[in-house]
């Protein structure tokens, strides 16, 4: 017998669509900012409702609070016609349809989704991404109000849009993005549809998890928090870095932390540690839920990726009281850092980046201010700031739909 779930007498409720694969059991931080947006959400008085393509027995990563209700659509997103798979590489050619594979993945999370859950039970609808915007708009005909989340840097997500996908995120009542110079960059592609800044929560932490990055230790840490990723994350830029600083400062280490996604890229990396004589003083240590265990042991935060939308790894450090290096080049990582006061920003390549190293692994006293003015620059970022402007934004949007 199928459970349908209905409206809240008293509550407003809040639907949060991630359509995604393999979505709650990730570690990443869009998977992050879901757990925390729905458990703030239920916390402030709202019935909350989460909608994933995950299989029914699946087991978050990031815990949800017991008063949220999950909805796992057990779609098999590896699962596809071989009509589908055709249109996917016509389109491949000739970018005129708006991601067939997504389309279809979408009709059959509708499809689920109308098993389990009544139109009119939502008040406000809030996609996580694409996908997500497809299916709300499919699940209640413009009826409800869609809040689009853009969880990267406007640039890769919109930059390779053909004109039926940006017309598809056109349907949502309201674009939501991460940093204040994505409003502008927004509007180039969607001139129609209202565009609001509200940036990822940032949690304090107390003074017996900060950092001591200018304390005099036996050995010194330089860490990273990120998927082991050669496009974006780009690890091996830190660790050949390293390598041209390692016999010199001989205190000091790398730890670095994140999933494997990709076997061939991780086993290069490995093979160019061993190389280098750097086994034991590189450390690939894999996932832990206790980072912030480990943000505390260290000195330097680096963060050599090559884009962003809102990077948790490296807010957390920064409200750790790390000083960090990243690139200038980088979205939102560019934003974050501000050269010379709270970590340095970098050009674009190994020599540079290990400039940047250097410079705050001589320093003590540098690595200190720019970590304490770190902990200050994070303050606009705390919980009940960000979750204040989130609810006025639902509000806003259910009473503008009420109206109508």
């Amino acid at each position: 017998m199928r459970h349908v779930v209905g409206r809240s007498v008293f509550l407003k409720t809040l639907l949060l669509l991630y359509m995604g694969d393999e979505t709650v059991t990730a570690s990443a931080g869009t998977e992050r900012v879901l757990t925390n947006m729905a458990n703030a959400m239920v916390e402030r008085g709202y019935n909350v409702i989460v909608a994933t393509n995950d299989k029914t027995d699946a087991v978050p990563y990031f815990p949800f609070d017991a008063r949220v209700h999950c909805l796992y659509l057990n779609v098999d997103t590896k699962k596809i016609p071989f009509s589908v798979k055709v249109k996917r590489e016509i389109n491949r050619i000739f970018p005129i349809l708006d991601k067939p594979v997504e389309a279809y993945r979408a009709s059959v999370s509708v499809r689920k989704l109308r098993e389990q859950l009544k139109m009119d039970s939502i008040d406000c609808i809030i996609a996580y991404n694409h996908e997500a915007i497809q299916v709300a708009d499919c699940f209640v005909h413009g009826i409800v109000p869609i809040i689009a989340m853009m969880h990267n840097a406007i640039r890769i997500i919109m930059g390779n849009c053909n004109g039926r996908a940006l017309a598809e995120k056109a349907k949502a009542n309201v674009i939501q993005v991460l940093m204040p110079s994505y409003v502008a960059e927004t509007r180039k592609y969607l001139p129609h549809t209202p565009v609001v800044w509200i940036p990822n929560v940032v949690e304090p932490v107390c003074l017996e998890k900060q950092a001591h990055p200018s304390a005099v230790k036996d050995r010194y840490r330089i860490i990273t928090v990120g998927r082991i990723d050669g496009l974006q994350k780009q690890t091996h830029i830190l660790v050949k870095a390293f390598a041209s600083l390692a016999q010199q400062y001989s205190q000091w280490d790398v730890w670095i932390w994140g999933e494997v996604k990709k076997t061939d890229y991780y086993q290069r990396l490995c093979q160019f540690i061993e190389e280098q004589g750097l086994t034991g003083r590189v450390h690939l240590a894999g996932t832990t839920p206790a980072i912030q265990d480990e943000l505390c042991q260290a000195d330097i935060f680096a963060f050599p990726s090559a884009f962003e939308g809102f990077p948790l790894a490296l807010t957390e450090a920064m409200a750790t009281g790390l000083p960090s290096v990243g690139f200038r080049s980088a979205d939102a990582v560019n934003e974050l850092i501000v050269d010379g006061k709270n970590g340095i920003l970098c050009e674009d390549d190994v020599s540079a980046f290990a400039q940047g190293l250097e410079r705050l692994m001589k320093e003590p006293a540098l690595r200190s201010a720019m970590g304490r003015q770190a902990v200050a620059d994070m303050k606009p970022y705390y919980p009940e700031a960000v979750w204040n402007q989130w609810q006025m934004l639902i509000d806003e949007q259910i009473q503008q739909a009420s109206r109508l």
